[in-house]
């Protein structure tokens, strides 16, 4: 068991006396500190802003804000209030498109409980053009059925495998969305079977290595999550994970280069099976974005990253099959 985990499953104390000074609900006064530091690398979301290099792009769509959100995991009550949080972070924006990557929850158990409470929030978002939603692995282990139904009901278009056309500044663009690398339920070329080669597109895949199978497709861009960041990052080296992504461990995280496209991976907003983040905490992404130079690619644009003050509360080639999955992210 993790230190996170032993101190958030310490016994509560209810006090004893009017006077007692112990408040309701709180680990043991020496514990305090360090109970507040953890809750505070797992609570404090960053909103990280960034021009996002999109090939194909329309000049006249250059500036369009979009945001994303992803791996919310939402297993418990905290969890409901951060994802409250970043729709109210978000919402602070005024975007113009919102994307949601995938895992809302952890398994079904969970999914149950929080899914009423999880499609309310989520109706709070106010985009000024659309909201698009796709899957992860965990919701297909979960109800892929019932989160999809969820999903639409909050205003989300959920994408499995699919693509919309979208007329905005009078030009066109395309968001295409592609299904679960590790449940095996990626289609990229039937995701892709609207789009004209001389459309641009901007890809949603809950798993970076989905861009393996979808780089002769020429993407526009790809939006991800499913890392949550590598979970541990160290100062110059990132990520010490090794077996999550074939693609690279520098796809973990951020604006990454792949051959003649950029891929942005979230870092996330929950935490799964280990609820801990060291240098890692969880992501609202606002992209504003900008036409992709052929000539200029090599240059990685920087991100601007701006904490959230609280507002209220393997390895192999084939993807990961349900029946042989272990404990992933």
């Amino acid at each position: 068991m993790s230190t996170a985990e032993l101190i958030d499953d310490l016994p509560v104390h209810q006090p004893v006396a009017a006077n007692s000074g112990r408040a309701k609900g709180k680990p043991p006064l020496a514990l305090r500190p360090l109970h507040r530091m953890w809750r505070k690398t797992i609570d404090e979301i960053q909103v990280s802003a960034l021009d996002l290099p999109v090939r194909g792009l329309p000049e006249a769509l250059r500036g369009l804000v979009a945001c994303q959100i992803s791996d919310f995991h939402v297993d418990r009550d905290e969890d409901l209030a951060r994802l409250t949080s970043a729709v109210e972070a978000i919402n602070q924006q005024q975007p113009d498109l919102i994307f949601l990557t995938g895992d809302y929850f952890s398994g079904p158990d969970t999914m149950h409980r929080y899914l009423g409470a999880f499609r309310d929030a989520l109706k709070n978002l106010r985009p000024k053009s659309g909201l698009f939603a796709i899957l992860g692995n965990h919701d297909h282990w979960s109800s892929a059925e019932r989160i999809t139904d969820a999903l639409k009901r909050a205003g989300a278009d959920v994408l499995a495998n699919d693509s919309r056309r979208l007329f905005l500044r009078n030009e066109k663009f395309m968001v295409v969305g592609i299904d679960d690398l590790w449940s095996r339920r990626a289609e990229p070329a039937r995701a892709f079977g609207d789009v004209n080669s001389d459309d641009c597109t901007i890809v949603l895949a809950h798993n970076p290595d989905t861009a393996l199978y979808t780089r002769h497709l020429r993407p526009g861009v790809m939006l991800s999550g499913h890392t949550h960041g590598g979970v541990v990052r160290i100062p110059f080296y990132g990520s010490p994970l090794k077996s999550i992504l074939r693609i690279g461990k520098e796809f973990y995280s951020g604006l990454n280069r792949y051959e003649d496209f950029y891929i942005y991976t979230n870092r996330g907003l929950g935490t799964f099976w280990l609820r801990i983040r060291i240098n890692c905490p969880p992501e609202v992404s606002r992209f504003s974005l900008t036409p992709l130079v052929e000539a200029t690619l090599a240059e990685k644009p920087t991100a601007k990253l701006h904490p959230l003050k609280r507002v209220r509360r393997r390895r192999s080639l084939r993807p990961v099959t349900r029946r042989s999955r272990r404990k992933h992210v």
